[in-house]
């Protein structure tokens, strides 16, 4: 049991760290969005009835400029009235998630995210030259509702199931950039809307998941891929959809000590929508190592690594020069309880 706890957890860690792309006017500001599998059933930890709590924390740093799959410099200045994305987006997480056990077959999670963003900028005003703008805030960002159910295989050893829910759209979307245009400077003027702490669309979320282990060997494996899509949306911006796709492999070194090791790809549909950004989406395919250590029979901490593999990221039809910030790597730690 220590095993299968520990490496569930790791795959909790792995979600919120993950740092992927976003996009804006002439090129688009990096924001955080979930390329790594964490959801704790896949592990197949579903066998005790109960409440499990995680809280953790990641961090990445999106500050490499990227057209398609190849790195690119900033846009020099020409007093065009369009950003020039040549700083970075700092994207810090802290993730609170209940998952409960109601039987061996069904369980509700519900994920509450504390979304803290630092994205700053070149603005390139055709009024007094270009000057830095930058936004930063610390807000709840949108609550996810997950229900679980799992097939019966005969086997505590294997198993598979079903995930299926909704992100609702409890987040902000009014962030704005300070100082204002010198142009307009009675107009705020907002924060892209795939960088809001929300993106104002309730989600649909299907995913399937398969796992497997032998009772002689510490080793296990496991299988995901999950689809999230907006059925609602508001104020001219549909976030692209997100594909998942996520194999990884699980050691028990000991009952304290278990290792992970987890290959994520991510693809996201181009924004659409009068406020999106077209040059947005893309898709990355993700290395994620990390560890769990267990304190008490109940309790682990954890922490991993993410490592980008391959980005690609999509520029705007309209101006192939266009990009996106990226982040290269990113981290998570964090603590898991079980009731």
């Amino acid at each position: 049991m220590h095993y299968s706890i520990g490496t569930s957890l790791l795959r909790c860690s792995l979600l919120v760290a993950s740092a992927f792309v976003a996009g804006n006017a002439q090129a688009s500001c990096g924001s955080a969005f979930c390329s790594v599998n964490t959801h704790w059933d896949t592990q197949g930890i579903t066998n005790a009835d109960g409440l499990n709590l995680d809280v953790r924390y990641s961090q990445g740093k999106a500050d490499q400029l990227r057209a398609g799959s190849s790195r690119i410099s900033p846009a020099l200045p020409s007093g065009s009235d369009a950003e020039i994305e040549d700083k970075r987006t700092i994207n810090r997480l802290l993730n609170i998630d209940a998952d409960y056990a109601i039987n061996s077959r069904w369980n509700i999670a519900v994920g509450v995210p504390l979304v803290s963003r630092d994205h700053s900028h070149t603005f390139d005003s055709s009024i007094g030259g270009p000057f830095g703008q930058q936004a930063r805030f610390t807000e709840p960002g949108d609550i996810r509702v997950v229900g679980r159910y799992k097939f019966d295989t005969g086997s505590l050893n294997s198993g598979g199931g079903i995930r299926f829910g909704l992100k609702l759209p409890t987040g902000a979307i009014d962030k704005i950039m300070t100082p204002p245009d010198p142009a307009d400077p009675a107009t705020p003027y907002k924060l892209e809307r795939s960088s809001q702490p929300g993106s104002g669309s309730t989600d649909l979320i299907l995913g399937l998941y398969r796992f497997g282990s032998s009772p002689s060997s510490n080793w296990s494996w496991f299988a995901s891929g999950q689809v999230q899509a907006a059925a609602t949306t508001r104020d001219g911006f549909r976030p692209g959809q997100q594909i998942n796709l996520d194999l990884g492999v699980n050691y028990a070194a000991s009952d304290e000590l278990g290792g992970v090791l987890q290959l994520n790809f991510q693809h996201r549909s181009r924004d659409a929508g009068i406020n999106a950004n077209l040059a947005s989406g893309g898709h990355s395919l993700n290395l994620s190592p990390g560890l769990t250590y267990a304190l008490t029979p109940q309790t682990r901490i954890y922490g991993f690594v993410q490592k980008a593999i391959r980005q690609y990221v999509n520029v705007d039809p309209a101006d192939p020069s266009s990009g996106q910030l990226t982040a290269p790597w990113s981290f998570a730690l964090g603590v898991n309880h079980r009731f």
